[in-house]
């Protein structure tokens, strides 16, 4: 079982070598914690030098916090405290967004509010017109995940019926062309 504590602020150590860059993520991650509250602990070693949560540490002091969560981690050799300080900033990076499933996370998140997500307005925008970019219908058949068509894009039954004609004067389930043309046709006729 892990232990988390709260230290005041006061007495948590940056580490002086961190290698990691954190000025441009403070005010996302400042805004994260206004919106969600202080989820995720710093880790620190006995002396208080924080091992992972940096970007966090200078959030809390923005947000002039007097404590935070901590796990105080004693088991760790200074090399493998080094180390770790490198992997918990490394191993992130190899991760990837499923665009389908957070254009579809977005969808449904945005349609009764505005919710803080760490991405900008832009990026949004970007993920929700994205072009699929399919060379061909069976490239699209093996990338579309089944599960995500324009109709599940559609918030009323006039835009579906829309869908419906549509589709069957064309004679085609996934032209992607006309799919775009219809998901951007819902989405503006949703925006009204």
């Amino acid at each position: 079982m892990i232990d988390i504590e709260r230290l005041p602020l006061s007495e948590i150590k940056p580490y002086p070598n961190n290698p990691r860059k954190n000025k441009k993520g403070v005010a996302a991650v400042k805004r994260s914690i206004e919106e969600f509250g202080f989820t995720q602990p710093l880790i620190v070693n006995a002396e208080r030098v924080i091992i992972c949560g940096h970007t966090r540490y200078e959030a809390a002091k923005e947000l002039n916090l007097e404590s935070v969560p901590v796990i105080i981690k004693t088991d760790l050799t200074p090399e493998q405290e080094r180390a770790y300080r490198i992997a918990d900033n490394r191993v992130m990076q190899e991760t990837d967004w499923d665009k389908w499933k957070l254009r579809s996370e977005f969808n449904e998140l945005f349609s009764d509010g505005d919710y803080f997500t760490g991405f900008t307005q832009e990026e949004i925008s970007d993920i929700m017109a994205m072009d699929l970019g399919f060379r061909n219908d069976r490239e699209m058949d093996a990338e579309m995940p089944n599960r995500i068509y324009p109709r599940e894009i559609a918030c009323d039954e006039e835009q579906d019926a829309v869908f419906e004609r549509v589709q069957l004067l064309m004679g085609k389930k996934k032209d992607v062309d006309v799919v775009m043309e219809l998901c951007e046709m819902f989405l503006a006729t949703r925006n009204k």
